[in-house]
C-alpha cells in the first residue's frame, strides 16, 4: 500500500466517542454478505424527529463525537442533508457510509465542509470481483460517484469487506485508490450476522480463516 494511503475511515482514538447510527434498513441493493437487509430486517426508516432526538441525547457539547450514519443505504433517507447539518451543530464529526448510489442528490444538497467523510463500500478492484458480491453494474455506479465526490472536494474513503470471495484481490486495491483519488481505505472483516450467518449454516463459508489472513496481510 502506498505511503499516501491511510487505513482508517475515521481516526478513532482512545477516549473518543463513536456513535454508529442506522437510519433505516431499506436498501436498493442485495449484497451477498449484508448483515442488515430488508428480507431479514424489514424496510423501516426512522422519522427525522426521532433521529434528531437521539442525536441530541447522545451529543456531548464539551466533547466531539464521531457519528457514522449507516443503513440499509443511508442516502435513501430523504432528510439526510438536514440530519447531517443538525449533527454538525451538535459537534459531531459526521461520516456517511454509502453503497455509492447517493440518492436524493446528496452531492448537491450537502457541501464538503458539512461532511467530515463520505465513505463508499466497494468489494473489488473491478466489476468482475465486485459485482458478483454487490450486484451487476454497482462497480461502475460507485466509482463514478466517487470521482464526482472527489472532484467536488468531499473527503472520501473506501470500505472493502473482506471475504473468501475477494481476499486474494486485496493487493490490487491501492492502484484503484490512487486512480480515484481516495486516500483513506478501511478493511472490514465479515461477520456472522445477516446473510453470512445463513450461508454458513448452509455450508457456504464467507469468513476468511486466520492462516489465509496472515498470508495476504502479514
Amino acid at each position: 500500500m502506498t505511503a499516501d494511503v491511510t487505513a482508517r475511515t475515521v481516526d478513532f482514538k482512545a477516549g473518543e466517542r463513536n456513535v454508529f447510527f442506522h437510519l433505516l434498513t431499506a436498501c436498493n441493493l442485495s449484497c451477498q454478505h449484508c448483515y442488515i437487509n430488508p428480507p431479514q430486517h424489514g424496510t423501516e426508516t426512522l422519522p427525522t424527529e426521532k433521529v434528531l432526538k437521539w442525536l441530541r441525547l447522545f451529543a456531548r457539547p464539551e466533547q466531539q463525537s464521531n457519528l457514522i450514519l449507516l443503513g440499509g443505504e443511508p442516502t435513501l433517507h430523504s432528510e439526510l442533508a438536514l440530519i447531517i447539518r443538525a449533527a454538525k451543530s451538535l459537534r459531531y464529526a459526521v461520516t456517511v457510509d454509502s453503497n455509492g448510489y447517493l440518492f436524493h442528490d446528496l452531492l448537491e444538497r450537502v457541501r464538503p465542509a458539512e461532511l467530515d467523510f463520505l465513505s463508499f463500500s466497494l468489494d473489488g478492484p473491478d466489476p468482475a470481483v465486485n459485482d458478483p458480491i454487490r450486484g451487476e453494474g454497482v462497480f461502475a455506479v460507485c466509482t463514478e460517484n466517487i470521482r464526482q465526490a472527489v472532484e467536488r472536494g468531499f473527503r472520501t474513503s473506501i470500505i472493502y469487506t473482506v471475504s473468501s470471495r475477494n481476499i486474494d484481490q486485496l493487493h490490487r486495491m491501492p492502484a484503484l485508490l490512487a486512480e480515484l483519488g481516495v486516500r483513506r481505505f478501511f478493511i472490514q472483516v465479515i461477520g456472522l450476522r445477516g446473510k453470512p450467518a445463513v450461508a454458513s449454516a448452509e455450508g457456504e463459508q464467507w469468513q476468511v480463516d486466520p492462516a489465509h489472513w496472515l498470508e495476504v496481510v502479514p
